[in-house]
């Protein structure tokens, strides 16, 4: 290309060669780094470095076999030799070199919404660290919390979370997991995440295929069972008792606990709240009447199962079902009989009361206790809390783990199979007055569907010394609101060691987060510019000031249209809140093959 140029021109056509073998390559780099999402960057700059090196390279090379003969027939010193350098190489290599790194910066480095203030004039709200977060939920416990990196500070969270597309995960799946090894607050947590918001995958699988302890695992989807008892019992030793209506092969005795307790009328009065619905507590008072009369019925006439000498043999919950599916003036007779006859002061006192009720009301009593042991007729159901595959004590010996495999429409008609099953069990373990081998996990997922249940409660404030941990999914905070009121849900948080949220879409629930979150003093530039119809220096100003304002760490339209479904808060009490990944199951390989076959997953094609 020089051969048609004056000499004078082609010298220095030739001496600026490097330039454009240099820095087009960067440059061109540089533009299409910022013409693609932050996500799809990486490997462009990536690309444009290694590029950009190989060239320089091959310039550096050159100017070593140029001047390295100079240098070692002793004519200069290799710091002589350093000022023949070709200038424009030189140059031009610094000039690339600078060009790359803006590239590589722009495509890896996410940068703050906000700038944060120096001062804290307002509060100094942040979220605890990866490595703080991390020595607060070491890798190498047993129950899955999430995982540790910041999904907001990866080049992917502008872009949606999609399950079967790798290239949304970033960082998810190869990042340390959290967990939580039981060893601070009362053991118990709550977890919140909206339809679809990956509760079952992100914790209740990864959880269920590393607890090495009793496990009480409620799952109304049905799913969870299928996919780690094969793990749990090969590779963890367990022994799995999966309740399943559709295949009754395995049940217990729901009262056998009652058996060996100290307390017996009390754990009868006990038994027959579970087998209510409890929600009638927010009912009129006409439905609290019966509600709490049918409660007492069901209470002597339990007793009378489980107390009299003639049940020997038969106590369990099939018989109680056989008296009150008989026709009423049958049950009035029977009711007038045990009252003459029963040796025990408590059955009396409590059956004495419907001898003499009118028939009206005994009617509306009777019906509603009838309605709520409906399901006892069933023998698919019946069987599962009147078997005799295990005792509720082999809990406590730390052997067994127990899976409700109950289909959600069934629990949101007939609760009362999961709270009885969930409630004896816990029972077993607080009647074994820490006398426990390994602290029994209570995972139940979707729990709202059991209700309101007061031995929830009471496990949450006193079952950590019993070896009872309850882990709670919930869809929304209004669920929880719902069965246990305002108040009530705010002792549910307190007493819990931590909360979690994820896949937040109320707007409620979002301010709630965003308040515990706490706030932040960011700095605020301002600029105005006074325009005036005067040619004079004055009419025409500019002015900028810079304030300090109030911000909250995580704003509530944040939570619900910024954050993504892999991401979660976890507020903790006593640290900064948490804001990191999830561990979904099918995206981190060592649990995805120790999980069978999810059958709710279709295979591609």
């Amino acid at each position: 290309m020089a051969a048609g140029i004056s000499p004078e021109y082609a010298y220095w056509f030739l001496r600026s060669a490097p330039i454009p073998n240099l820095l087009f390559g960067p440059i061109a780099g540089l533009i299409t780094v910022f013409a693609l999402p932050l996500h799809r960057r990486r490997p462009v700059a990536v690309t444009s470095l290694l590029c950009f090196m190989g060239i320089a390279g091959f310039y550096a090379m050159r100017e070593f076999a140029r001047l390295s003969p100079s240098v070692e027939s002793g004519t200069v010193t290799w710091d002589e030799v350093l000022s023949y350098l070709d200038f424009f190489a030189v140059m031009a290599a610094a000039v690339g070199f600078v060009i790359v790194a803006v590239s590589a910066r722009i495509s890896v480095v996410v940068a703050d919404s906000v700038k944060r203030a120096k001062r804290a004039t307002f509060g100094d709200a942040d979220w605890l660290s990866m490595s703080a977060a991390g020595k607060l939920f070491p890798p190498d416990g047993e129950i899955v919390i999430g995982e540790r990196y910041r999904v907001d500070r990866e080049t992917i969270r502008d872009v949606p979370f999609d399950p079967i597309n790798p290239e949304t995960w970033g960082s998810g799946g190869s990042a340390p997991l959290l967990t939580y090894k039981q060893d601070f607050d009362s053991t118990h947590m709550l977890f919140f995440a909206g339809s679809g918001g990956f509760k079952t995958t992100s914790n209740v699988v990864p959880t269920a295929l590393r607890y090495t302890g009793p496990l009480i695992c409620l799952d109304p989807s049905t799913e969870v069972a299928p996919m780690v008892v094969a793990h749990r019992t090969g590779k963890l030793g367990r022994e799995c008792m999966v309740l399943d209506p559709t295949n009754p092969v395995a049940g217990f005795n729901v009262l056998d606990w009652i058996e060996t307790s100290k307390h017996k009328e009390e754990d009868i009065v006990s038994v027959a709240h579970m087998l209510l619905s409890e929600s009638a507590r927010f009912e009129s008072s006409t439905g609290s009447y019966f509600q709490n009369q049918a409660h007492n019925l069901l209470t002597g006439l339990l007793a009378h199962v489980v107390l009299s000498p003639e049940y020997e043999g038969r106590r369990n919950l099939r018989s109680l079902r056989l008296i009150v599916s008989e026709p009423e003036p049958s049950v009035l007779a029977m009711l007038r009989e045990i009252q003459e006859s029963s040796e025990s002061a408590f059955i009396r006192e409590t059956l004495g009361v419907f001898t003499n009720m009118t028939e009206q009301t005994f009617s509306g009593v009777y019906s509603t206790a009838s309605k709520d042991t409906q399901w006892l007729s069933l023998d698919d159901y019946a069987a599962l809390v009147c078997g005799c595959s295990f005792k509720s004590s082999d809990i406590v010996a730390g052997g067994k783990d127990v899976f409700l495999n109950i289909p959600a429409a069934i629990l949101r008609s007939y609760p009362g199979i999961g709270r009885l099953i969930i409630g004896s069990l816990i029972n077993a373990m607080t009647q074994a007055n820490g006398a426990f081998k390994r602290r029994a996990l209570f995972m139940l997922d979707e729990v709202d569907l059991l209700g309101y249940m007061r031995v929830l409660e009471e496990a949450r404030d006193r079952g950590r010394k019993y070896g009872i941990t309850l882990m709670l999914m919930y869809q929304s905070v209004g669920q929880l609101v719902r069965h246990f009121g305002k108040d009530g849900s705010t002792s549910w948080i307190d007493g819990c060691a931590f909360a979690s949220y994820a896949a937040i879409k109320a707007l409620e629930t979002a301010r709630d987060v965003s308040a515990q979150c706490g706030e932040m003093t960011v700095e605020v530039e301002g600029k105005s510019r006074n325009v005036g119809w005067s040619n004079s220096n004055s009419s025409n100003r500019k002015s900028e000031s810079l304030s300090l304002q109030r911000r909250p760490l995580i704003m509530p339209h944040e939570i619900t249209q910024q954050m993504r479904k892999d991401e979660q808060i976890v507020i903790v009490q006593g640290h900064d809140p948490i804001r990191c990944g999830r561990a979904i199951y099918f995206r981190r390989q060592d649990m995805d093959s120790d999980a069978s076959a999810n059958r709710f997953v279709k295979a591609a094609g």
